[in-house]
């Protein structure tokens, strides 16, 4: 029985303890705060996110450095929250934007920005991720991270088929960061919306010029390996089979480069006289053709 009655007593002591300091973060919006950030640590996000809602509910418009500093840290933990632990894009982005609104010159609002674009991506806002872009670079150009999202502006054009706005911001990206490990991908990118818009001739000069700043690297191989399916696509499969070859050694994926010089091979074989005493030659093209067929 005495110990059933320090059981009880241990009990009521804990949870007097926790009216306590619940009562006390009632009155203090900063202790409001560290208690939402502790319930995230502790893994209850949505719990936390629900105090967080309270706590900026209770601050409205009030206004003083104290109460910035609680506000601007609770809009990032809830934006937070959304994004990383509920994967809800939508009220991640709706957090951040108040906050890059409310604080543009904060700390917390830059960190937003970096988030905003791909949220906006992920529930197919893509007009609101190119305006998040752009408002990241425009912001904090000398920021890291501020070249890797002019990046996605310009893959979001090209994918958009603004293929002229897509070009302009890749060139943007190679002028404003000229060293970024990101300008090779820029300048890849925007010889590539030539190709993509039937634009061959213009595609493949781009291409060569690419090569030519970046031969003997990666980059410069994938701009021969594109070079080579411009060239198959408007019939130079000559051409294509010398553009292949050369981004053999250097392509990441040297399985599509081989496949690719293959069927083009094969297409200058077909293309090419037989000698019609030469049986073996006649037998393999036949083969060569009615396999092509059946495909």
């Amino acid at each position: 029985m005495a110990h059933g009655g320090t059981a009880f007593l241990v009990t009521r002591k804990i949870f007097l303890a926790t009216i306590a300091v619940m009562l006390a973060a009632c009155g203090r919006p900063a202790a409001r705060l560290q208690h939402a950030r502790d319930l995230a640590l502790a893994g209850h996000h949505k719990t936390a996110l629900l105090e967080a809602r309270a706590i900026l509910l209770t601050l409205r418009d009030e206004q003083g450095e104290k109460v910035d500093a609680v506000r601007r840290g609770t809009l990032k933990l809830a934006g937070d929250l959304c994004a990383v632990y509920l994967d809800d894009p939508r009220c991640a982005a709706a957090e951040y934007r108040e906050l890059v609104k409310r604080y543009p010159t904060a700390s917390e609002a830059f960190e937003a920005r970096e988030r905003l674009g791909d949220l906006d991506m992920r529930i197919g806002d893509v007009k609101g991720a190119i305006e998040a872009w752009r408002d990241q670079v425009a912001t904090a150009p000398g920021r890291p991270g501020a070249d890797m999202a002019q990046l996605k502006i310009s893959r979001a054009l090209l994918d958009q088929g603004q293929f002229h706005d897509a070009r302009a911001a890749a060139s943007e990206l190679q002028r404003r960061w000229p060293k970024s490990p990101l300008a090779a991908a820029a300048a890849l990118l925007s010889a590539s919306s030539y190709h993509l818009s039937g634009r061959h001739a213009d595609a493949i000069a781009a291409y060569d010029a690419v090569e030519r700043k970046y031969h003997g690297t990666q980059k410069g191989a994938e701009a021969l390996f594109e070079k080579g399916n411009c060239l198959a696509e408007i019939g130079n499969d000559d051409a294509a089979v010398k553009a292949y070859t050369a981004a053999l050694p250097h392509h990441d994926s040297p399985d599509a480069v081989q496949f690719s010089l293959e069927r083009a091979e094969r297409r200058l074989q077909r293309g090419s006289p037989v000698n019609p005493r030469n049986t073996a030659a006649v037998w393999d093209r036949g083969y060569a053709q009615r396999r092509a067929s059946a495909q």
